[in-house]
């Protein structure tokens, strides 16, 4: 009886070693079998993120919750084609989308979400970054991750993709 229930403990344990993921190396959860609330088969999400964290050199929490949204669908049996996400960030989380040359300039590190928000961006996520913090903190355009939008303003964006039936999170 012992060596079954040890045998348990360790499949029991070891289940989320392989659990499915989309964006490697970011976005931990934990997989929830048998929920008694379904899991919807579509989901359309506009995360609003605009802190970031004080150390210069961690990856911002806010952006980790993109890609640990799309994992924990992605295991749960959600299509990635049925899996919408949309990044805005302002405020604080504006120099997040800095590339390492800018990022080094001012913090004296490299951007630690540059990876993760390059892993975004290849998963289907649009990323988007206020014109407003942009242009008040004075960033230049070739200082900007390639592959992120600039809009107008984060209030701009959020409208848009709100339309579009994206739905709003906010965790900051």
């Amino acid at each position: 009886m012992m060596k079954k229930v040890l045998i348990f403990i360790l499949l029991f344990s070891s289940y989320n070693l392989y659990a499915k993921r989309l964006i490697e190396g970011y976005g931990n959860f934990k997989s929830v079998p048998n929920t008694s609330f379904k899991t919807p088969k579509k989901v359309k999400a506009v995360f609003d993120v605009y802190t970031s964290n004080e150390d210069d050199e961690e990856v911002n929490s806010g952006i980790n919750t993109v890609a640990r949204f799309i994992n924990m669908h992605i295991d749960a049996g959600v299509k990635k084609k049925n899996i919408k996400a949309a990044l805005v960030l302002h405020g604080k989380a504006g120099k997040d989308i800095l590339n390492n040359k800018a990022y080094n300039k001012r913090y004296i590190s490299d951007n630690p979400n540059a990876e993760l928000l390059k892993k975004l961006h290849d998963a289907g996520v649009q990323i988007i970054v206020c014109g407003q913090t942009v242009e008040f903190r004075d960033y230049k355009r070739d200082e900007i991750l390639d592959f992120i939008d600039v809009s107008l303003s984060a209030i701009t964006a959020l409208i848009s993709l709100q339309s579009q039936g994206y739905q709003l999170i906010t965790f900051n």
